[in-house]
Order: C-alpha cells, then sequence, then structure tokens
C-alpha cells in the first residue's frame, strides 16, 4: 500500500515536473489520477475530524466515568446492572453495525474501536457484577474469564485487534496464577487451564491465527506455547538434581518444533502463510541459546538450580512436556518422509545445517552434566555455532536452493508435485 507521505512528494514533484516543462497536462492527469492526489486534502480533513471525535470521546468518557463513580453506590442494584448490560451491549452493537455496513474507512476503523471498546468493557461487566453479587474469585481467574469471552469474539469476527487483546488477557491471567494453581488441591476449570497451558495455547490459538490471517497473531500464538513451556520446563528442573536428558529436552525442545512446523499439517491451508516465521522465530532462539552458552561462566556455574524436596503436580508438567515432544516427533517424520515423487527419505540442506546445530547443542549438554565436565570446550563449541549460525545463514538459503535444483535435475524430485519443506 502505497503511503501517504510518498503521495504528497509525488504530487510536489509532479507540480514541479509540469511547471518545468518535463510532463504534459496529459500525463500530469495520469499520475493524479493514479496516485490520487484529489483525496489528499480530503484525507487530512477526515483525520482531524477524527482526531477532534477520540479526544472528544476520551473528554466524554472520563467524565461519564466520574459521574458514575461518583453515584455509583447510591444507585439500586438493577440500576447498575441496567447501565453495565446497556454499555456492554451499545459498544458492541455500534461497533459491528459501523465495522459491517461502513460507509468510509473511517467508519470502519471507528467500528472497530467501539468492539475493542466493548471487549475492554466485558472485563468491567465481569468484575463489577461479581462484585455486586458476591461472586468470588482471584484476580487471575477474572482475567481468564475475559480473555475467553473476547476469545470467542474474535473467532466470530475475526478481528486481529480482539485476537491480540485475548492473548494478552490470558496471558496475563497465567502469569498471575500458574503458581497456584501448580501448588492448589482442589483445582478448578481455570486451574486446570493454566497447568495445561501450551497445549491449551496451540488449540485456541493457532487456528486463530490462520482464521484472522495475520502474522501477528501468529507471533504471539508461539509465544504463548513456547514461554508456558520454558517455565514449566524450568520449574520441573529444579524440583531435583539435574539430569542430562531432562536439561536436553529443556533446551532443544522449542527449536525443534518450530523448525519442524510446517503449515501443510493443517487442512484447508494453502501455501506457506505462517511457516517461515516459526523458522525465524526457532533460529532467533538457537541464535540467543548458543549466546548465552558461549560465556565460560555459564558452563561453570551450569548447577545453580535451587532444589525442592517434592515436586508440585510433576505429571502435570510432564504431560505438556511430553504431548509436545510427540507433536515434534511426527513433525520431523512428516519432514523426512518421502512425498510425491521423492524417491527416499531425507531433507534438504538448509534442514539439515538447523538439525545439526539442535544435535550438537544437545550432545555438548549431555557430555557436560552426565559424563565429564568441558566448559573450555563447550564454549569453544557454542561460540563457533553462534558465529556460523550467523555468517552462514544466507549461505544456507542459497545451499538449500541448490540442492534442490540438483535433486530436480538428477531425477530425484519432480518439480510439478514437489514443494520444499522450507
Amino acid at each position: 500500500m502505497i503511503s501517504e507521505k510518498f503521495r504528497r512528494q509525488l504530487r510536489q514533484e509532479a507540480r514541479l515536473w509540469k511547471a518545468e516543462g518535463l510532463v504534459n497536462d496529459e500525463l500530469y492527469q495520469q499520475l493524479a489520477d493514479r496516485y490520487q492526489f484529489n483525496s489528499l486534502e480530503t484525507a487530512a480533513s477526515n483525520r482531524f475530524v477524527m482526531i477532534l471525535m477520540v479526544g472528544g470521546g476520551i473528554l466524554l468518557g472520563l467524565g461519564v466515568i466520574t459521574f458514575v463513580a461518583a453515584n455509583w453506590q447510591q444507585w439500586p442494584r438493577y440500576m447498575r446492572v441496567l447501565l453495565l448490560l446497556s454499555v456492554l451491549i451499545g459498544f458492541n452493537t455500534g461497533g459491528f453495525y459501523l465495522w459491517q455496513h461502513p460507509t468510509s474507512e473511517s467508519k470502519q476503523r471507528l467500528g472497530q474501536g467501539l468492539l475493542m471498546a466493548g471487549a475492554l468493557s466485558l472485563g468491567a461487566n465481569i468484575a463489577l457484577l461479581a462484585q455486586m453479587f458476591h461472586i468470588g474469585g482471584s484476580p487471575y481467574g477474572l482475567y481468564v474469564v475475559w480473555g475467553l469471552g473476547v476469545l470467542i469474539m474474535a473467532y466470530s469476527l475475526k478481528l486481529r485487534s480482539l485476537s491480540v487483546l485475548a492473548i494478552i488477557l490470558l496471558g496475563l491471567g497465567y502469569f498471575q496464577g500458574i503458581n497456584i494453581a501448580l501448588s492448589a488441591r482442589d483445582l478448578s476449570a481455570i486451574d486446570i487451564l493454566l497447568q495445561y497451558m501450551p497445549i491449551a495455547s496451540a488449540i485456541l490459538f493457532i487456528p486463530l491465527a490462520y482464521w484472522c490471517q495475520s502474522r501477528v497473531v501468529f507471533i504471539m500464538a508461539l509465544l504463548a506455547i513456547a514461554i508456558p513451556l520454558l517455565v514449566i520446563m524450568g520449574r520441573l528442573i529444579s524440583f531435583q538434581p539435574i539430569s542430562g536428558i531432562e536439561v536436553v529436552i529443556s533446551l532443544i525442545l522449542i527449536p525443534t518444533w518450530l523448525w519442524s512446523y510446517r503449515d501443510s499439517q493443517w487442512p484447508y491451508v494453502h501455501g506457506q502463510p505462517f511457516q517461515a516465521i516459526a523458522h525465524r522465530l526457532a533460529i532467533l532462539y538457537l541464535g540467543f541459546l548458543c549466546f548465552l552458552f558461549s560465556f565460560f561462566q555459564v558452563w561453570k556455574n551450569l548447577d545453580f538450580w535451587t532444589y525442592r524436596s517434592n515436586p508440585e503436580n510433576p505429571n502435570v508438567m510432564l504431560i505438556n512436556i511430553l504431548a509436545f515432544v510427540v507433536i515434534s516427533l511426527w513433525q520431523w517424520f512428516q519432514i523426512i518422509k518421502p512425498h510425491g515423487s521423492q524417491r527416499y527419505w531425507g531433507v534438504d540442506a538448509y534442514t539439515t545445517a538447523i538439525s545439526a546445530l539442535i544435535i550438537i547443542t544437545g550432545i555438548v549438554t549431555f557430555w557436560h552434566i552426565s559424563i565429564a565436565e568441558i566448559p573450555t570446550t563447550a564454549t569453544l563449541i557454542f561460540n563457533v555455532q553462534m558465529f556460523l549460525l550467523g555468517a552462514f545463514h544466507r549461505s544456507l538459503r542459497t545451499l538449500k536452493r541448490q540442492s534442490e535444483c540438483f535433486l530436480v535435475r538428477y531425477g530425484a524430485i519432480s518439480p510439478p508435485n514437489y514443494q520444499p519443506n522450507v
């Protein structure tokens, strides 16, 4: 999409060309029609009006909030309930109408803003109604229920803004309540959801990203899976003496899962809209891991965890980890098995190189923890890995394309039926 700044600069230059005789009137008019020079002033005027409307709306909203807060306790309960529901229904109804039947782009944006305000008012309704009817609950429970409500709205309307808000709300609820959920004896539905947050995030958020066709939502969905996984693996390791296998799985599970992610594993998804994003996040994770372990002191003080005597629900943590181990193994099986007219099992050069980095990371870590301490050698290896990952990233892509051309030339794969893994 061409920016308004470029159009303004082009209009200024076109007028200068016309005055100097470099272009005639007909060519200038063609440029004006193509880049819509006449709508620039209208757009600026509409933007100024929109700023005034937003500012006025904020001031009006602050006035209403102040008035309601001053008289809240004096009003009867039915009047307060009616007011809350009216605000919720009013925002969502008005926003849906303007968003669904816009007469201009500005009204469509206003409709999306009202829908966002309706999603925010949903949390206020839940909190105030629970307070009025003396329904007990925890703050993290409020965020989780609020986030699930916004998530339903996001699926219904296919709006990126609501999807992002839902993930943020559920993330806030997770970080506030995960410690309580893992140690609770009487589990509620919210506690169970928080305990299995990595699995729940994969089920709830990844289809939402495809439904909304939003890269931002997909990135946040991957983060909503990876961060709880890191939290769970870190807590599990801290409950017992360090085991080489557990540490290796904790280090390489996320990049292994991210790099083996394929859009083709989802039905009705054509092309590769988000697969490259998962690969970039895997490379960023590997780069950070190599940077972290490229320092000698990290290997000298690798046993910095504080052990606890009794694990808090270790079976729950193991189920989350094993679920993604199984998913990763299945995804890698889908990568290496023959596709179409492919005659052999194998992967491309780019995937082979990343796999080698992941395997070397696991072997070096396991050797240092379980067999013999090699802080100097491990530091050297991770420094070399960090250099290779940064210096040969583009070269690996070129090598991948060359290997595919080689396989096509000698008949190992067929161009019409073969789709590259990356």
